[in-house]
């Protein structure tokens, strides 16, 4: 079915420049560390308190003198010592050319790895796409930065839906980023409204 696979790709791409803007949010956010008196102090704490802590945080890409992305979060959290950065009530708005909203979505919790770039999204996971009139939603979601992979667990249910009312659920959902496709090796249901338009017309 090629409609979905071009929406859970973009939906792929969305969430993966997402994470890079958390990435960015992180090296700021680590460069606000604190001075503490004593190295051993600092060492403890770093195993039981985060390095920085913002709340309300907003975080804009800005390109060729507009928004192209924006990343907020109710609460960030740096971890140094772990290469950790954690978001919570995270989401993004990504923009096109003229302003418009392109891709939007949200999670719970953003954990990102700021070593590997890898990243566990939790929590009612959900990015729509005005491009593509469709939207992708599940509980968590594992990105792989390396293999540019996109992965729900095995059980937990993946749903595409269309505007059109096309609708496609499933398990075992993973997504490849460099070959632009997905696979559910799970049971898969759904509908699809046939429009008579070929993609890409």
């Amino acid at each position: 079915m090629p409609i979905p696979k071009t929406i859970a790709a973009r939906a792929a791409a969305a969430i993966a420049a997402a994470i890079a803007a958390a990435a960015l949010s992180a090296s700021v956010l680590s460069s606000c560390s604190l001075d503490y008196e004593s190295a051993r102090l600092e060492e403890q704490l770093s195993e039981r308190l985060p390095d920085t802590v913002a709340t309300g945080l907003v975080h804009r890409v800005v390109k060729n003198s507009r928004t192209a992305l924006e990343v907020t979060a109710a609460r960030a959290e740096t971890w140094d010592a772990q290469h950790r950065t954690v978001l919570d009530a995270a989401a993004f708005v990504e923009y096109g050319q003229d302003g418009e909203r392109t891709v939007e979505g949200n999670a719970g919790r953003v954990v990102f790895h700021t070593d590997t770039e890898d990243a566990e999204i939790s929590g009612r996971v959900r990015v729509y796409s005005a491009v593509d009139e469709a939207g992708i939603e599940t509980e968590t979601l594992t990105w792989r930065k390396a293999p540019r992979l996109l992965s729900a667990p095995a059980h937990d249910r993946v749903v595409i839906t269309k505007d059109d009312g096309s609708r496609l659920e499933g398990t075992g959902f993973v997504g490849d980023l460099r070959r632009r496709e997905f696979v559910f090796s799970g049971p898969v249901q759904g509908t699809y409204v046939w429009t008579g338009k070929e993609e890409g017309e």
